[in-house]
């Protein structure tokens, strides 16, 4: 039944959903059921570990080898000597070595003799190698299989009981050496939460020296005459986040009047927010659009829980998010043309970001990695305005800051050429699924998914403000 050893089942060779696969085929629906691996395979692989799934094939082979047991590998036999061979001539050849010769009389030949000495063990016969390199293999499996049935039993302890479950199994010596070491690990943490506090507290002093400097360049930038385009500039003389700027938002963006940044989102809240203040323009009602990182409070390495965008009050007809694209619709027998809106490229989706699914969506491998690399790009993008761009804003604007030789995948040399056939495509006639439909059927729903948790502000953040930095402020990965 085991189309694996347990050491491959447990290997980046087998994925999980090889394994999964494998016993929804394989294995009994009762089996299934009890260790909740039945269902849509999607979502079973969101919410099943591959040590689960390793330690449920493992069980279903070791069931299988128990019903099969009877009808396991043949023993070896040995063909029995012809009998018409003397025992003489059957057994295997003695070795011989030379005896020290015994003093000869003067004049006398020198005779010496013969010391047979017994024979040395005969070379196993390929049967017998065989039998041995089946029972290596075996015992192999066997040692692989317990060992991951004590990773499992580790993986489901606290980490107290793993602790205390790994010190049961040293000698009393190296048990005291190691809750020494133990005590020095105690004393490392303790200095390491203490540079952590100061660190915060240094920073925010720091940001708060800052402020009036930010507060300063903003009033340089939008006085008279003023710095025209200060910001635009600023963004576009970054490769990635030129990437993001469309024709359509630049007209847009040249009404933005400042970009602050807060770490200081509530007790408890690690994370920031970014705040675009924009004067009054003919594009959008809203005088701040904020974009929020809540990262998660129990994570060590400040995993990304949750984003959170401000709902854009968009204009009539100036929502540069969506286009408006005409089709050719043919409905019972009549060709007519309609103007359905389509969502597009832009900055500004930035403030519109993707949500995610409740765990027990489901969502296969591929719209998983592709929800990964949108979220992480979202996340990069953030950070880069955060630590990059708002500090050192004037360097951007006179490209002092730009890098040539810096890493970034720049889109591909066709991109505008696609964009083009996609145009035409648009323009291609289409057929509705069903003639008879009801009139009311051709309404478009051009309305837009927003991030989970609501839009807008989130609570405890001044979008207002000053840049500052609270204790609970992480710095981004730089670009």
């Amino acid at each position: 039944m085991g189309q694996w050893t347990a050491a491959e089942a447990a290997s980046d060779t087998v994925s999980k959903k090889m394994l999964l696969l494998h016993l929804q085929e394989e294995t009994s629906e009762a089996f299934l059921e009890e260790r909740k691996l039945s269902g849509p395979p999607a979502a079973v692989l969101k919410r099943v570990t591959k040590e689960a799934l390793v330690a449920a094939y493992i069980e279903s082979m070791g069931k299988a080898g128990a019903a099969g047991s009877g009808a396991s590998k043949p023993d070896f036999k040995f063909a029995s000597i012809d009998s018409g061979v003397s025992a003489a001539a059957a057994s295997p050849a003695p070795a011989f070595s030379f005896s020290p010769p015994a003093a000869v009389a003067a004049g006398s030949t020198g005779n010496f003799s013969f010391n047979f000495a017994a024979a040395p063990s005969p070379k196993g016969k390929p049967e017998e190698k065989e039998a041995a390199s089946t029972a290596d293999d075996e015992d192999e499996e066997k040692d692989s299989h317990q060992l991951m049935q004590k990773r499992m039993a580790q993986l489901n302890m606290s980490a107290a009981q793993r602790r205390d479950a790994t010190l049961a199994e040293l000698p009393a010596a190296t048990r005291r050496e190691v809750e020494e070491l133990e005590k020095l690990q105690e004393q490392s943490d303790e200095f390491q939460r203490e540079f952590d506090e100061k660190l915060a507290a240094l920073r925010q002093e720091y940001e708060k020296k800052k402020a009036p400097l930010y507060k300063k360049r903003s009033d340089i930038v939008n006085g008279s005459p003023g710095v025209s385009g200060f910001w635009l500039t600023c963004l576009t003389n970054h490769m990635m986040l030129a990437d993001e700027i469309q024709k359509v938002d630049e007209p847009v963006l040249s009404f933005l009047k400042d970009i602050k940044y807060s770490s200081s989102l509530g007790p408890g809240k690690p994370g920031f927010q970014l705040a675009f203040v924009f004067s009054e323009n003919p594009y959008f009602e809203n005088e701040v659009l904020t974009k929020t990182y809540l990262l998660d409070p129990t994570d060590e390495d400040g995993c990304l829980q949750r984003t959170i965008g401000t709902d854009i009050k968009w204009k009539e007809g100036k929502d540069v998010t969506v286009r408006v694209v005409e089709k050719k619709q043919k409905k019972k027998g009549k060709l007519r043309t309609i103007k359905v809106k389509e969502p597009a490229d832009s900055f500004f989706n930035f403030f519109d970001p993707a949500e995610v699914p409740d765990d027990d969506e489901d969502m296969d491998e591929e719209e998983a990695d592709q929800l990964h690399e949108q979220l992480e790009n979202d996340y990069e993008m953030g950070c880069v305005i955060k630590d990059r761009i708002v500090p050192r804003a004037v360097a951007w604007f006179t490209g002092a800051a730009v890098d040539p030789e810096e890493d970034y995948d720049e889109e591909d040399d066709y991109e505008e050429e696609e964009d083009d056939d996609e145009e035409e495509e648009d323009e291609e006639e289409f057929d509705d699924e069903e003639d008879d439909e009801e009139e009311d059927d051709d309404h478009v729903d051009t309305s837009k998914m927003r991030a989970k948790g609501g839009a807008g502000t989130a609570a405890g953040a001044g979008a207002g403000g000053g840049a500052k930095s609270g204790p609970a402020g992480e710095e981004c990965k730089q670009q």
